[in-house]
């Protein structure tokens, strides 16, 4: 075997880290009059508003007898881990940074914080001065690896070329809005623009302030996803002493006990149009045979989890009930605020393919907002119509029925249904969409729910990595695309060295926070569409897709770095480090499991070698 060891010795100035954990212990004191200052932060949750899924928590600095805003944030970054994997948010005060200055990047390295996990809350800023400056700022935090969040987002931001270029994960809309959207129409069209902007970068547009059912709805009708205020979820304090009115005081476990969206930069979906010719024309179905057709669809869309499957049934349902000349189903993606065409059936649509319209575009995206059935009579001649891309662009004599998708407060896409020539449709033929929508819209939610149930059963609830049962019922499935694709897999056996001594001297508190902090740099080492699986105990797997054993070590190294580079959890050990094994499929074995054996028996030996290193298997 070939020992690939990393220097055991730290990395870095000895002196410069000893000052830092001298400057970060005079912070937490809070004052200089120790004991008289109390710091600390409440947390308020940023939330799905219709789910109530949490994607964020901004930290609210709480300070008694004058504590110094930087002991909140040092308190603040103690508690990364507790709301891992949503991510914090963390006002970028001036008081604030004029006290820690140039020495953010490494009090967030001392406290074993990732930039990634941080999201800095600025303002956008009032005047253009002001704007400049705020984006000085934010360059210099965006070129650290941190996140940012923009308070204040209203239509002036869309003329803001750098707002774009910043590419923040929170936008946070005006404080106002909700109240202008009430009683001013053209606020509706402000939000859309706001929301539609922001989505196409990536960025999750966010309303503060929803402190009342009414503001919620308000929300929810104008399609925005998330929020934050009393009525979602009061501010959140872990420390007694600092709540005040309203808020929650809550443990440590209440976090783990939250649904957590995790935040990722939204990628094209790459899922194709399904394209499908139009069956032979048939009469409408009379009432008899109407209600035994939409009878066994509704029997195969109950029993079907499969989104696909279940638009492939709407898609023939209607046909066999009544004369379509083209029909299409689109998705509702709000991350991106678009429709985003699935299912296509018949000629003249194929300029469809590559089209994902704004979500208020087209008849199709203002039926869809409008939220009710609607009869185009003619719908080249309705004043949202659009060009279809594709087609000759002339008048064409069309009628189009449109029938949003919806269950509850989740509006999931749009059914369209057109006929040649004009005012084709009558009341029924309308009514018969509308039934055949509510039962796709009902079985298309019970798929969505099904699939997050599923995420949860293959979910570690500790370290939010995937699991045991994950690699046991779909692993396989990645060896044998490795196969189909003649690429590798490589498998990095990660095994903490010393846990048990952790466990045993610190408590199995610590021990968890150990494995939470493993699952943050495991997840952090990884790229889009590799795999962290927590195999048992104190074992983690890493399956690097296309990788070989050379192309694994990079990443293995990375991960010891970053473990060394963790703040020590318990007294008498220095340094949280791992010994990892590395094999790869199907080089070193001809199923998933015998490379595993493989990867086991090079980290064995790492451990037997001195642990803290890094070998990969040979056969002998």
């Amino acid at each position: 075997m070939v020992d690939s060891t990393l220097a055991s010795s730290a990395s870095g100035d000895e002196r410069e880290r000893t000052e830092i954990g001298t400057r970060r212990c005079s912070l937490q004191s809070g004052d200089d009059d120790v004991g008289a200052a109390v710091a600390g932060v409440a947390l308020q949750p940023l939330l799905g508003i219709g789910d109530r899924s949490t994607v964020g928590y901004e930290a609210v600095f709480r300070a008694l007898g004058g504590a110094r805003p930087a002991a909140s944030f040092v308190r603040a970054l103690e508690l990364v881990p507790v709301v891992n994997p949503a991510v914090l948010v963390v006002p970028a005060t001036e008081a604030l940074f004029a006290e820690i200055g140039e020495q953010l990047a490494a009090l967030t390295a001392a406290a074993g914080v990732m930039p990634s996990e941080l999201v800095w809350l600025l303002p956008f800023g009032h005047s253009a001065r002001d704007r400049v400056m705020v984006m000085e700022r934010a360059r210099w935090l965006t070129s650290m690896g941190f996140g940012l969040a923009l308070d204040g987002m209203e239509l002036a931001a869309l003329a803001d070329a750098e707002v774009a270029d910043l590419t923040p994960t929170f936008a946070m809309l005006a404080q106002g809005l909700a109240e202008r959207v009430s009683i001013e129409p053209r606020a509706r069209a402000e939000v859309a623009a706001l929301m539609s902007y922001f989505g196409r970068l990536g960025t999750r547009t966010v309303a503060r302030f929803v402190d009342d059912e009414n503001t919620a709805r308000l929300w929810l009708e104008l399609g925005l996803q998330f929020g934050a205020g009393r009525f979602l979820q009061p501010p959140v304090v872990l420390e007694p002493r600092l709540a005040e009115p309203g808020d929650e005081i809550v443990n440590r476990s209440w976090f783990r006990q939250r649904t957590v969206r995790a935040i990722g930069r939204q990628e094209r979906d790459s899922v194709p149009v399904a394209f499908a010719p139009l069956p032979p024309r048939t009469g409408p179905a009379g009432d008899r045979e109407f209600a035994r057709i939409l009878g066994e669809a509704a029997r195969t869309m109950q029993a079907e989890h499969d989104p696909r499957k279940i638009l492939d049934t709407v898609a023939d349902l209607v046909t066999r009930v009544m004369p379509v000349d083209r029909l299409a189903i689109f998705e509702a993606r709000w991350e991106s605020y678009t429709l985003r065409p699935r299912i296509v059936v018949g000629e003249g649509l194929d300029g469809l393919r590559d089209v994902e319209d704004l979500m208020g575009a087209g008849i199709t995206g203002w039926a869809f907002l409008r939220g009710e059935p609607y009869n185009c009579r003619d719908a080249f001649s309705h004043e949202a119509a659009a060009h279809v891309p594709g087609s000759d662009g002339g008048r064409r004599e069309e009628s189009l029925v449109v029938i949003p998708l919806a269950a509850g407060d989740h509006r999931l896409g749009a059914l369209d249904v057109w006929r040649d020539g004009l005012d084709k449709f009558s009341d029924e033929d309308v009514e018969r969409c509308a039934l055949i929508g509510y039962l796709a819209a009902a079985a298309w939610r019970n798929a969505q729910l099904y699939e997050e149930l599923e995420q949860r059963v293959i979910t570690d609830k500790l370290t939010g990595l995937l699991n045991k049962r994950w690699w046991d019922e779909l692993a396989p499935r990645e060896a044998a695309q490795a196969l189909r694709n003649g690429s590798e897999l490589a498998i990095l056996l990660v095994d903490l060295d010393n846990f048990k001594l952790i466990n045993d001297s610190c408590g199995h508190a610590v021990g968890d926070l150990t494995l939470r902090n493993t699952a943050r740099v495991l997840a952090s080492a990884l790229r889009s569409g590799d795999a962290a699986v927590r195999f048992g105990g104190d074992e983690f797997l890493l399956v690097l897709h296309g990788a070989d054993s050379e192309g694994a070590q990079p990443v293995a190294e990375k991960v010891c770095e970053m473990l060394r580079a963790l703040p020590p959890s318990c007294e008498g050990i220095s340094a949280l480090t791992a010994s990892i094994g590395i094999a790869t499929f199907p080089t070193h074995g001809s199923s998933l499991e015998d490379v595993v054996r493989e990867a086991d028996l090079a980290m064995y030996q790492a451990k037997a070698m001195g642990r803290d290193r890094i070998v990969v298997f040979r056969p002998s």
